[in-house]
């Protein structure tokens, strides 16, 4: 059994948090296929603390948390002490972790000095964690990233300020800000750092086979691993790591069928969930999972210029 702080796990595969993809059904789906911790996707403090105040309908429609995807990380991003304070406070009803973001390199966000602001200013990170520790119920997470860029390595700074603080666990993603999600994912920062601290600690970054996730977490030594990009259609990537760490063997191809199978579901769970239903959103899943199937190009155009649920679920399903 695996822990972080107090929350016990069922194994050491967390699915990343992703704006835009991390739906309920997606979450759901996740697990069925052995995630063991599912993310939502990042939400802005000043944003739950509005919706709190206004229209707490709309609030639980944003988050959208089934009972049946628990454990559940609940993750927000900010800048401002006082919201930070208000979220974590409203989220503890909701999440079974609060994760905090310091690595987003969203233009946006760095514009608002929250998300990967703080890997070129450390110095300013204990304010926002500060609300978040004093206040939360749950186990904490923050995600960060290396630094701001190759020339301004921050690691080590950030980890010694959130282990102080006594976070319950670190994500490392492990690129700088100004990468972006470009080049290649440094995991030799991880485990340098697993070597050096004491708390728990999550690596992320270009884990797109079960192969990798294995040699990255023997390497690093890192206690979990967080999958984020590889997932996008592809939620066998827990089942088949999962059954790689514990038979040291690989589990089959996953079959056109089992493929099929997996996307006939999350068009089920997706349509169970009308109020967060967005055709955009499902259309964009769609066009994931027919990644290499044959015609998958034409099978995208296709996609993309029709209008209905059930016509797409339906172009899918015969694309396998």
């Amino acid at each position: 059994m695996y822990k972080i702080g107090n929350l016990k796990l069922k194994n050491q595969l967390i699915l990343a948090p992703m704006a835009g993809v991390n739906c309920a059904a997606f979450r759901l789906l996740c697990k069925e296929y052995g995630a063991g911790l599912v993310s939502t996707q990042m939400f802005h403090c000043d944003l739950i603390s509005t919706l709190y105040k206004e229209d707490k309908n709309k609030l639980e429609t944003l988050l959208g948390v089934s009972k049946q995807e628990h454990p559940l990380s609940i993750q927000i991003v900010g800048s401002n002490p006082e919201n930070i304070k208000k979220s974590t406070i409203i989220l503890n009803k909701y999440a079974d972790i609060i994760d905090f973001n310091l690595g987003c390199p969203d233009k946006n966000i760095l514009a608002n000095k929250a998300g990967a602001f703080f890997s070129k200013h450390p110095e300013q990170i204990s304010k926002v964690i500060k609300p978040i520790i004093e206040n939360s119920k749950k186990p904490v997470t923050v995600k960060i990233r290396l630094g701001w860029n190759k020339d301004n390595i921050t690691i080590e700074k950030q980890c010694k300020i959130l282990e102080d603080f006594g976070v319950d666990a670190i994500t490392i993603h492990a690129r700088t800000t100004k990468q972006k999600y470009q080049g290649t994912a440094d995991w030799s920062y991880i485990k340098k750092i697993k070597e050096k601290f004491n708390t728990k600690i999550i690596g992320n970054g270009d884990i797109f086979k079960p192969g990798t996730a294995k040699s990255k977490l023997e390497q690093s030594k890192a206690d979990f691993l967080m999958i984020g990009r590889g997932a996008l259609g592809n939620p066998f990537i827990f089942e088949r790591t999962n059954y790689l760490l514990k038979h040291n063997k690989n589990k089959p191809e996953t079959t056109k069928k089992e493929k099929q199978e997996a996307f006939l579901k999350f068009a089920k769970l997706y349509k169970q969930h009308k109020e967060q239903f967005k055709l955009s959103e499902f259309r964009q899943h769609a066009m994931w999972f027919t990644k290499n199937i044959k015609n998958a190009k034409q099978t995208r155009n296709q996609i993309m210029n029709i209008e209905d649920f059930d016509e797409i679920v339906e172009l899918v399903k015969n694309s396998y």
